[in-house]
């Protein structure tokens, strides 16, 4: 492969030529319609989504990062909200637009909240929430997250973001319902991608829910007894995403393949961020631990041709919104993290001689010699 022959990061264009056709076709019927907001394609989107995360109640929203603000407005009782110090900075800035201030959590080894940190800041005082951080399309161990949360004199409401990890599990439960609001992402960026941006925030408590339906439209329904905003997602979007989500199980399965051989392949040299027992790993991103030499394996493949992210280069603490509430000795995993890990594209209409590329460069690079590669990829259609 030529190294001019760029492997991008991300696949939205190659998605969009083998889904053109039916998009433009969902999208025209929205637009012959006359109803481009509110209608039945929002309604069915909500109900596929609330289906497939064994939720009662699914409200689509303009943005992850909105939905994250309206489920955070439903804790009546202003005070401190547990985040981890290691997710994208919308994590952080959606407590820091409400009533309530964070607290920072460090991060265990795979980036997700660290537990025991979380036993200790919920000994003996009011938290508000939780907002914990599916990192990477991981989840957290939530049986005992549960047990952490839950037998406790007043509870704090547990927020999941799950911006990263739709399509996700543990034990067999979705991700989408592991906390009394879920809120999903729909950016271009994730695995369930929207052309523009796009949210979902879930929850089985009808009070949740009325609040946050009424939230997302200005409060009309309570006759602006209550504030609200205009957060929603157009017709045309929910659309888009219906055509989209008919082909989710499929591009999982494709990821899974792709991670099972970059795995493989790249274990011997590197740390693989991989799955937490009894998860199934949504691969929202594919993230190695370089313990040295990260910025040089970055570069030598961008010298062949090959796209690579740093996910994140600062912890949430270290950011200039984050830093009045740093602590001294929190963050110190995170830190690390943020110096050591580096995204691999991982997208399913990556080719097989492109992953194969992918994983015999890094091989390469650190065994000095070539690797011959033979496991068999789920094919492309």
């Amino acid at each position: 492969m030529a190294t001019q022959n760029i492997i991008p990061f991300f696949g939205i264009k190659r998605q969009y030529a083998n889904l053109r056709e039916e998009i433009l076709d969902c999208t025209d019927k929205v637009y012959s319609s006359g109803r481009v907001l509110d209608g039945e394609y929002t309604a069915k989107f909500e109900d596929a989504i609330a289906a497939r995360c064994d939720r009662q109640y699914a409200i689509a929203v303009n943005s992850c990062t909105q939905g994250l603000i309206l489920a955070l407005q439903c804790i009546e009782r202003p005070g401190p909200v547990l985040v981890p110090t290691m997710s994208f900075a919308a994590t952080l800035n959606s407590v820091l637009m409400t009533s309530h201030t964070p607290e920072f959590v460090d991060v265990d080894y795979l980036g997700l909240m660290d537990l025991e940190s979380v036993n200790f800041s919920l000994r003996g005082r009011y938290i508000a929430g939780i907002m914990y951080v599916n990192l990477f399309g991981n989840t957290i161990d939530y049986d005992r997250f549960r047990i952490l949360t839950e037998f406790i004199g007043e509870a704090p409401v547990v927020i999941e973001d799950a911006a990263q990890s739709f399509g996700a599990s543990y034990k067999g439960i979705p991700s989408g319902k592991m906390g009394d609001i879920s809120v999903l992402s729909f950016d271009p960026t994730k695995n369930l991608p929207n052309y523009g941006s796009g949210g979902m925030i879930l929850t089985d408590n009808p009070t949740f829910a009325a609040t946050l339906s009424d939230f997302r439209d200005n409060g009309k329904a309570s006759m602006h007894d209550f504030p609200g905003t205009n957060s929603k997602m157009s017709e045309s979007d929910c659309a888009q995403m219906l055509v989209k989500l008919q082909y989710f199980d499929e591009w999982q399965e494709r990821r899974n393949a792709i991670a099972t051989y970059y795995t493989q392949q790249l274990s011997p040299y590197v740390d693989v961020l991989g799955p937490q027992p009894d998860v199934t790993h949504a691969w929202h991103k594919y993230v190695l631990r370089v313990h040295s030499q990260r910025s040089k394996l970055k570069h030598h493949l961008e010298l062949k041709g090959i796209e690579t992210k740093i996910h994140y280069p600062q912890p949430l603490d270290t950011l200039g919104v984050g830093a009045m509430y740093a602590h001294e000795g929190v963050g110190q995993n995170s830190a690390m993290l943020s110096k050591e890990s580096l995204s691999l594209p991982i997208y399913p209409e990556l080719r097989d001689s492109e992953v194969e590329y992918i994983a015999e460069q890094i091989t390469e690079y650190f065994a000095g010699h070539r690797q011959q590669f033979d496991l068999p990829l789920i094919p492309i259609h």
